[in-house]
């Protein structure tokens, strides 16, 4: 073991002790055994906080998490009991662990580790994702919504609506609840705001949505909390959409542009376009601005140009946000995709490593996948001895789960100060 890697776990234990040593972390708090009285041999935070540990160092199955226990915990934990203990849970012990994320969120908010970075103000993104799919006989959860897709066998998937808080570096999951079968994201948006607004309305000032979230009954309801919102806008509003190319369609030189920057092989750019003249169109009495943000890539081998064009509504007055920070906050909309999305499917296989699929247990897991992600990826851009986040310490993140890994064996239960006996009386 090299001697900065040495440091890095020496640093990261440190980390650790501090956030979990936290009263939001502490499972009793907040959320209630699910389990009846009778013949339970191990301690409710004990199995809470191997689930936990599972997904810190990013396990495979329960089978790992039951070898991970052997080596860091007091005693081997079986895999069939986490698998019955999640099990066990309901709606209402899910709705108590969505409260302890909050709690979390929210005590990492009084630290000032989800300061705004490039950004003038708190931006979150509201979007869908999808928590498991698989066969219809194979659906327990009671959100789960079955497809009919044309010329392929019906399916079922459990969806979620999940926020994610751009405008800090870490990029943390700050909410999340399941999508109720007999509706879609849109539908469930509503929801979703006033448990946001009821929660963080001091951190958020911008929501960015997606095209599918975006109607003048949302829109309106965002206006109403007296925040802003920027919205992509696509064929599902189909008079709004026309009326943005044909005005937009005139600019030809844009307002700003970015820089040239390597992408997969080519070199891409984006120029912005916008306009007031489509100021309350359509009864969208809180609309002030429509924006053009052009994608421009050039080909690496034959410089050949390719261009795509995204629109935006929005009721930020003109301004709010510089033509720079537009541009920042539109691209970081794709970061709930490419930086919490993508890493719970592509680190934590969250799409196709179902641990326990009885009952809501997609769910209690989705939501302490969240909770590992959020202290992963805050360990992972967390300041070191300045606040200057240029200089914050990346690191792969695999070789941030190994490392963590090595800990919870080396320091096991220890790094818990709430822990209580493994073993029940």
């Amino acid at each position: 073991m090299t001697t900065s890697y040495r440091k890095f776990l020496e640093r990261s234990q440190r980390f650790l002790r501090r956030i979990l040593r936290k009263p939001a972390w502490d499972f009793n708090r907040f959320v209630a055994d699910p389990r009846q009285q009778k013949g339970r041999r191990w301690k409710f935070p004990t199995l809470m906080r191997a689930l936990l540990c599972g997904f810190l160092t990013n396990r495979a199955s329960l089978r790992d998490v039951e070898s991970l226990t052997e080596c860091g915990f007091d005693q081997r934990i079986p895999d069939s009991t986490l698998y019955d203990f999640v099990g066990k849970f309901s709606g209402a012990e899910v709705a108590e662990l969505r409260r302890e994320l909050h709690a979390q969120v929210r005590t990492d908010w009084r630290s000032k580790s989800l300061e705004p970075v490039g950004l003038p103000c708190g931006v979150v993104a509201v979007d869908n994702k999808t928590l498991w799919t698989g066969p219809v006989t194979h659906a327990h959860d009671p959100h789960a919504q079955v497809v009919h897709p044309p010329h392929r066998p019906a399916y079922a998937q459990v969806r979620a609506v999940r926020s994610v808080l751009l405008s800090a570096a870490s990029k943390p999951a700050i909410d999340q609840v399941a999508i109720r079968a007999d509706t879609n994201e849109g539908g469930m948006f509503p929801e979703v705001l006033q448990e946001l607004e009821a929660t963080y309305a001091a951190l958020i000032e911008i929501y960015s949505l997606d095209a599918g979230f975006c109607s003048r009954a949302n829109a309106q309801l965002i206006a109403e909390a007296d925040k802003g919102y920027i919205m992509g806008l696509k064929g599902n509003q189909p008079e709004l959409f026309r009326e943005a190319e044909r005005v937009l369609a005139s600019q030809t030189h844009p307002e700003r542009s970015s820089a040239w920057e390597p992408y997969q092989g080519d070199q891409l750019r984006y120029h912005l376009y916008r306009t007031t003249e489509m100021e309350a169109y359509l009864d969208w009495s809180h609309l002030k601005q429509v924006w053009r943000v052009e994608k421009e890539i050039r080909k690496g081998k034959s410089d050949r140009i390719e261009r795509e064009n995204r629109y935006y509504v929005t009721n930020l007055h003109w301004g709010r946000l510089k033509p720079e920070q537009i541009l920042a906050v539109v691209r970081a909309h794709w970061a709930i995709e490419n930086h919490c999305n993508w890493t719970m499917d592509v680190i934590w296989d969250e799409d196709s490593k179902v641990w326990c699929g009885q009952g809501v247990g997609i769910q209690v897991l989705g939501l302490l996948r969240l909770m590992a992600y959020n202290v992963v990826s805050l360990l992972r851009y967390r300041y070191l001895r300045t606040r200057d986040h240029t200089r914050a310490e990346k690191r792969r993140w695999h070789e941030l789960c190994d490392g963590l890994f090595l800990l919870i064996c080396q320091a096991g239960s220890h790094l818990f100060p709430h822990r209580q006996a493994t073993v029940g009386v």
